[in-house]
């Protein structure tokens, strides 16, 4: 198994009140998988993957639980040995690209700066930058590469995004509501880049999600959580024919309408 977290908890604490957020969530993703964590808003989606990266914020912190990377522990890591890894073995594609993007720096730049990190030649990485953006859908990418985030469409910043991602070839994606926000032509636009991924080049993601219509088009099994736990499991096709847990039926029921 590529990626595992087992029995993950996590708690915000302030003074000596502390409240649970996430409880006992464990979770898996095999090597080129495509796996779907969905829920509403609030359910506990983000604050996982959050968790995952090193990135939970103050008075948050992880009080039980592991999670496993290719077998090694990352979540006992040193932020040190974690940065060797992020961006390289896994990496994240964050949910608003207009926040997660920096304003005054040209987006190649940005898609440049992850492999220059890991040690990637300039000329190498601008080559590559060049690339990934041509993968993710981008034409005319010399312009492109050259602008500053607030020239662009919310498209174009989601497929900076998604090619800032790639550049050191990760072997799991972690995707935070990828096609957020972004009319229907381009949201198809975008999982067709990610269902390319998977073929092209055996990427492994964990897309979390609160749109099963975009789950049904990418992902082989579902992870259902509400309120900071995991209340159903299964395959994408038994949880959307025959879904148990009562939150479960009300979200395909929903999708159906």
């Amino acid at each position: 198994m590529l990626f595992q977290i087992n029995h993950l908890s996590v708690e915000f604490s302030l003074r000596e009140k502390r409240t649970p957020i996430l409880q006992d969530i464990s979770l898996s993703v095999d090597e080129g998988e495509f796996v779907a964590l969905i829920g509403e808003s609030g359910s506990g989606k983000t604050m996982t993957s959050l968790a995952t990266m090193h990135l939970l914020p103050e008075n948050i912190c992880m009080t039980g639980g592991e999670i496993l990377l290719g077998g090694k522990n990352i979540s006992s890591m040193d932020e040190k040995e974690f940065r060797a890894i992020s961006g390289k073995e896994i990496s994240m594609i964050f949910q608003e690209p207009m926040t997660s993007l920096n304003p005054l720096i040209r987006v190649g730049k940005q898609i440049e700066e992850s492999g220059l990190i890991h040690g990637m030649k300039k000329d190498v990485a601008r080559n590559k930058a060049a690339e990934l953006a041509r993968l993710s859908g981008l034409s005319d990418t010399e312009r492109i590469l050259r602008s500053f985030p607030h020239e662009l469409s919310g498209g174009m910043k989601q497929r900076i995004m998604i090619a800032s991602s790639l550049m050191n070839s990760p072997r799991l994606l972690i995707a935070d509501e990828p096609t957020t926000a972004l009319d229907v032509s381009t949201q198809e636009e975008i999982i067709h880049i990610l269902q390319n991924l998977r073929e092209q080049r055996n990427t492994a993601m964990l897309l979390i999600s609160h749109d099963l219509s975009v789950v049904k088009k990418l992902c082989s099994r579902v992870y259902i959580m509400y309120k900071g736990r995991i209340v159903e499991s299964g395959s994408t096709e038994e949880i959307f024919k025959n879904p148990r847990h009562e939150y479960t039926t009300a979200l395909v029921q929903a999708v159906s309408k």
